[in-house]
């Protein structure tokens, strides 16, 4: 059955001495318009074709200069025609035969970075070429909402100026006729062949020629003429072989050649009947049809012993033996047969078959009528979700007539890999977690459907996905520095929870760093360092860190860029030290320490060359000690260690010798 899709020809007007004027004619058909689903040529541009054609038929429609045709009544078309939606010109061209439209809107989508680039074809199914190219680039969803209208009334101006053109040549007689038949068949039948088919009533076809061979490959000959949509051959010759095909005929006398080729076995034989197919049904890379005998055979007395089985891959396709099955049954109480075919067939394809009866005189009946079985497809496998932490999740819509899918899997350029299947028709779900995925890497899937019967699909459309990158450093590294023996970080926890954590890296050479430690959890921005084991850190000593993230499975990231930090120094040796001898006492002096937290200076005391011993400690505004305490006949010596509020303590600071000034009692 035509597509009601397929515009109805206009019929020649030859006007002499007359310029046409460009016009609609009255009761013109409107141009009809497919539109193609943009193949995504990246894993990225996926969702953005869908998101294009969403905004471009809403102002189509809107405007009804041009009829959509809708998207199910073409899928349905081309699934019975055993075609796709493309983007190879020469498969859109079949396809806009098959759906009987003016138009195909085809075409890719890009997307590079924030760029999303989009590259629009146009073909006019009847001059099977493309006639315009459109190439749009969007730098946002936003920009695909706001530019595309524009895009819908530039292609409906094309449309509809490219179609008054077209009126223009057909009425001036230089428009090629777009004429066709269906259903051509050639019956045997006494001693003549009636060859008959079906003609479109639309189209402007008044007759036909009728052609003739005695092999497939020809060369025909023509054979006779008639205006009716059935022509009778009484020029055959006994038990001979004959084949068929037609001319049709415009008003202009001009003739398009059919593809449809016409079988007639054993011409003028009287002939048993074909068997009665009951139905068939197709499976992954098998058909099966069911059968039964034709009784007319019983009452014409012929004894058949066989059944042939015929194939071919369309209506204008050659018939093809496949395989013969014997006629006696196994079991008598069935009368019904079953025949399998499992000869190359592909997947997702529509293969039209018939049966003939042969009887012992190997005398072959015609053709039953003919039953199209389509085979399993492939299965589309779509990305559900990447970019996660060693695992790839992956969809797909459900087939019916199998067992389960299996999915495979390769790294690179490496060998197909089958990691997984689903043993449930209705399970469409995969979670990629087998092998120990590499983190940041991309990976190549596919999937195939299979059977009871041991049969597979072969593979689906090829899927790229990428594991989740390494984690990022943690930005913002601090090191605060001036602390006693220690050394605190900071930094901003990485927005990832799939870091576990993050490792410590330190040392006094930034280009020499040492792990010292870690911390554990997404959420840690802090580390104390204090040192290594029992040590501490040195005082006024300048220490250089750097912290990683790693992920849940303790794979290391990024390092941060380098920070540093100097401990706390410890107060300055005192300057200034003296010490003078009074008439009872020795003054120590000394000059006020730098440092803004001194807590005391250690004053210490040593007699006559033997050890140290402290005096007092004075408070950090004290500057000088009067020692009253003092013995005859002594050499004295003082020091000071000046402590600050942490209990840091500088290198003691040291007077010279002085004799006491107490004299002996005499």
């Amino acid at each position: 059955m035509r597509s009601p899709f397929r515009r109805m020809k206009l019929p020649v007007l030859v006007l002499l001495g007359l310029v046409l004027a460009v016009a609609p004619a009255a009761g013109q058909g409107q141009d009809s318009l497919a539109i193609f689903t943009l193949t995504p040529t990246n894993m990225e541009a996926m969702g953005y074709n869908g998101e294009i054609l969403g905004v471009l038929i809403q102002p189509l429609e809107q405007e009804k200069k041009i009829e959509i045709m809708p998207r199910r009544a073409m899928e349905d078309a081309l699934f019975d025609a055993g075609l796709v939606q493309s983007n190879d010109p020469a498969v859109v061209a079949q396809a806009g035969k098959v759906l009987g439209i003016n138009y195909i809107l085809f075409g890719q989508v890009t997307k590079k970075g924030a760029s999303i680039r989009a590259e629009l074809k146009l073909m006019d199914v009847q001059k099977q070429d493309v006639m315009k190219t459109w190439k749009r680039k969007f730098s946002s969803r936003e920009a695909i909402a706001d530019r595309v209208p524009d895009f819908a009334r530039d292609l409906t101006d094309t449309i509809v100026n490219r179609d008054q053109y077209a009126i223009t040549l057909e009425a001036s007689g230089l428009a090629a006729p777009d004429l066709s038949i269906s259903d051509l068949k050639a019956v045997g039948t006494g001693n003549q062949v009636e060859v008959t088919w079906a003609a479109d009533p639309t189209q402007p076809a008044v007759g036909y020629h009728i052609y003739r061979a005695s092999s497939l490959s020809g060369p025909y000959q023509f054979l006779g003429k008639t205006d009716q949509s059935r022509y009778v051959d009484t020029t055959i010759s006994k038990g001979l072989v004959y084949h068929y095909k037609i001319g049709i005929l415009d008003g202009t006398g001009r003739e398009v050649k059919s593809d449809l080729t016409a079988n007639a076995l054993g011409a003028g034989v009287e002939q048993p009947h074909p068997p009665l197919v009951m139905g068939g049904e197709g499976f992954i890379q098998r058909a099966r049809l069911k059968f039964v005998p034709s009784l007319k055979n019983n009452q014409g007395k012929f004894k058949i012993v066989a059944y042939n089985l015929y194939r071919k891959t369309g209506p204008a396709g050659d018939w093809q033996l496949m395989q013969t099955v014997k006629a006696k049954r196994a079991s008598g109480a069935n009368i019904a047969f079953e025949v399998e075919d499992r000869k190359n067939l592909e997947d997702g394809k529509i293969y039209v078959y018939g049966l003939s009866s042969m009887d012992k005189k190997k005398i072959e009946s015609s053709l039953s009528e003919p039953l199209k079985i389509a085979t399993v497809g492939r299965p589309a496998l779509k990305l559900d979700k990447d970019n996660l932490l060693r695992e790839n999740r992956f969809t797909w819509q459900s087939i019916e007539r199998v067992g389960g899918y299996r999915i495979y899997r390769k790294d690179g350029s490496g060998e197909w890999e089958r990691i997984g299947y689903n043993s449930r028709p209705d399970k469409t779900t995969y979670i990629d977690k087998k092998g120990k995925l590499v983190d940041g890497k991309v990976y190549q899937y596919h999937l195939t459907a299979y059977d009871s019967q041991k049969g597979e699909t072969g593979p689906s459309n090829i899927i790229k996905a990428k594991t989740k990158d390494l984690p990022p450093y943690p930005a913002n590294l601090k090191a605060r520095g001036n602390m006693v023996k220690s050394v605190e970080l900071s930094w901003d926890p990485v927005e990832d929870q799939d870091v576990g954590g993050y490792n410590i890296y330190s040392g006094t050479d930034p280009d020499r760093l040492k792990k010292i430690g870690y911390v554990r959890g997404q959420s840690k921005n802090t580390y104390l360092d204090k040192g290594p084991g029992f040590s501490k850190l040195a005082d006024g000593t300048t220490y250089y860190y750097a912290v990683e993230s790693y992920n849940l499975f303790k794979a290391d990231g990024a390092v941060s860029p380098v920070a540093e930090a100097t401990t706390k120094f410890r107060p300055v040796k005192v300057k200034g030290l003296t010490a003078a001898a009074g008439d009872d006492h020795i003054l120590v002096k000394w000059e006020q320490n730098p440092e803004p937290d001194v807590k005391a200076y250690q004053l210490y005391q040593s007699k006559n060359g033997g050890g140290w011993s402290k005096l007092k400690a004075l408070g950090p505004s004290q500057l000088s000690y009067k020692d009253t305490a003092l013995r005859p006949e002594t050499t004295y010596r003082y020091r000071i260690i000046v402590e600050d509020k942490d209990g840091l303590l500088s290198d003691p600071g040291e007077g010279s010798e002085i004799n006491s000034p107490i004299k002996p009692e005499e």
